[in-house]
């Protein structure tokens, strides 16, 4: 899509009314809680939940976890520089041997949260659809924290139309692979091969240094 599309679109009553009621529960949710945070992938799902998240809590704090590799699969820093002023945390998560990734001891300041939000969509896999049925956008979990999911009822081109009529930041993968395309901030270890190969043919360098960083896990 491209950005002329993306502005008839988002003319569309039943864009405008998705977003209005995605914003409206947002203001919602923020009323039943009491210290809510978002966790930001800067992907395009996340980017889209947190615009609308600034625009009723300015000051909402944002979770960021990146690995050894992030700031070189992408163009991380200068996407989250574009964004400006955020009340950001980074967490940096340290790889095992499994390839699996933990957090540090910055972890621990989730537990001062009651509630975060996430950017899951029901159109991403069936897990996720079931998921949303089931529990719901509003979902207090066992361990009390509350999970808040405002865009479950959005598609990619709703999210596509949304980034490109609001101008949000963009990592370089969506815009050489299309907006579809699935981003991630550290190399996962389920769909790995899929996501190195996109990298080795987007940027052979950062493909390079990557593969030297994962040389013990592959």
């Amino acid at each position: 899509m491209d950005k002329k599309t993306a502005l008839l679109y988002a003319r569309l009553k039943q864009y405008k009314a998705l977003v209005n009621k995605t914003s409206g529960f947002i203001r919602w949710a923020l009323a039943q809680v009491n210290n809510p945070y978002v966790a930001c992938s800067f992907g395009k799902d996340s980017s889209v939940m947190l615009d609308l998240i600034l625009k009723h809590k300015k000051d909402v704090r944002v979770l960021f976890a990146t690995s050894t590799e992030t700031f070189i699969i992408d163009n991380y820093e200068d996407v989250i520089r574009q964004w400006g002023k955020l009340n950001l945390e980074i967490l940096h998560c340290e790889r095992e041997s499994d390839g699996r990734t933990h957090t540090s001891d910055k972890m621990s300041c989730y537990y001062d949260y009651d509630s975060y939000f996430v950017g899951i969509r029901a159109e991403e896999s069936s897990a996720r659809r079931m998921s949303l049925k089931f529990q719901g956008m509003f979902y207090k979990k066992k361990n009390g924290k509350i999970r808040i999911s405002p865009l479950a009822e959005w598609t990619d081109k709703d999210i596509i139309t949304y980034i490109l009529s609001n101008d949000l930041p963009l990592l370089d993968t969506y815009k050489v692979f299309t907006e579809k395309a699935r981003t991630t901030s550290v190399v996962p270890t389920v769909g790995r091969e899929r996501m190195l190969s996109m990298l080795q043919k987007r940027d052979i360098n950062a493909f390079n240094k990557v593969k030297e960083i994962l040389k013990d896990e592959l």
